[in-house]
C-alpha cells in the first residue's frame, strides 16, 4: 500500500487536530479554506453533485482527475485542496469522535482569529459553515476514502519504505591475508516503518536462500489478493486499493 502517503496523511489530521484545539488553521488547510469560502455558488453546487457520483479512490489526485472532468472551471490543484481540506474534516470526525457541528464551529472561530483572514466578511463566514454542513452531508467518496485510510493506519507499524543493497564480502585465506580465497554475496534489506513513537528503521542481512523464499512469499500474496479481488467483484463490494488510480 501507498504507505508513505497514509502516514503523510495520518500526520497532518494530527497537525490539525492539535491546531483545532488552539484555535489555529495549518497553513496547509488554508488555501483549501479560501477556496471553499470564494468559488462560485454553481461551482459549488458542481463539486457536490460529483462528490456523490464519482467512483472512490484513496489518492487526492486521482479523486480529483476524476472529479476535474465534472468542473472544468476549476484548476485542479485548487480542487486538490479543497479535496485535502474536505477529507481531513471527515477524518476528524471518525478518528477522533468530534462532531461535525464542534469542528465546523472550531474551524470558524479559527478563522476569526486569523489575521490571514481578516478580509472574510461576516456573510462569507456563514456561507463557509453552510457549505460545509452540505459537504459532509455527502456520504461518497471522500467519506469512505478517509475512513479507509483510517484504516490503514490503524495498524501498530506501518511499512513506509524498504531497499535491498548488495555487498560482496571477499573471504581471505588463512595463511596468506593477501590472497581470497572467496566471496560472499549478501543481500541487505532495509525497512523504514512509522509507529507511535515516530519513524524508524532496520535492516536484514539475507543471502540468496532468503531472497528466494521472500520472493516465493510476496508472489503467493499476490496472487491470494487477486483471488479476494476477485470475490470481491463477484459480491459487488467495491475494492479500495490504495495503489489504484484515476484512468
Amino acid at each position: 500500500m501507498s504507505a508513505r502517503f497514509n502516514w503523510l496523511f495520518s500526520q497532518i489530521n494530527l497537525a490539525i487536530l492539535a491546531a483545532m484545539k488552539s484555535l489555529k488553521i495549518p497553513p496547509e488547510y488554508k488555501l483549501g479554506i479560501t477556496l471553499i469560502i470564494k468559488i462560485d455558488e454553481n461551482i459549488f453546487n458542481k463539486l457536490l453533485n460529483a462528490l456523490t457520483e464519482i467512483n472512490t479512490f484513496l489518492d487526492i489526485y486521482s479523486l480529483a482527475s476524476e472529479i476535474h472532468p465534472k468542473i472544468e472551471e476549476l484548476a485542479i490543484n485548487d480542487l486538490q485542496e479543497i479535496l485535502k481540506t474536505i477529507r481531513s474534516i471527515y477524518s476528524l470526525n471518525t478518528e477522533e469522535n468530534l462532531h461535525y457541528s464542534e469542528i465546523i464551529e472550531g474551524f470558524r472561530n479559527a478563522i476569526i482569529r486569523d489575521k490571514e483572514f481578516s478580509g472574510v466578511s461576516d456573510e462569507e463566514l456563514a456561507r463557509f459553515a453552510e457549505r460545509l454542513n452540505h459537504l459532509i452531508a455527502v456520504d461518497g467518496s471522500i467519506s469512505i476514502s478517509s475512513k479507509a485510510i483510517g484504516l490503514l493506519n490503524a495498524y501498530e507499524h506501518i511499512l513506509l519504505n524498504s531497499r535491498i543493497v548488495i555487498d560482496v564480502r571477499p573471504v581471505f585465506k588463512t595463511d596468506n591475508k593477501q590472497e581470497i580465497a572467496g566471496a560472499l554475496v549478501v543481500h541487505t534489506l532495509k525497512i523504514e516503518y512509522q509507529d507511535a513513537s515516530g519513524l524508524k528503521e532496520f535492516y536484514v542481512a539475507l543471502d540468496s536462500n532468503d531472497l528466494q523464499k521472500l520472493q516465493e512469499q510476496l508472489s503467493e500474496s499476490l496472487v491470494q489478493a487477486d483471488a479476494i479481488n476477485s470475490l470481491l467483484n463477484q459480491a459487488g463490494i467495491l475494492h479500495l486499493d490504495p495503489n489504484s488510480s484515476s484512468k
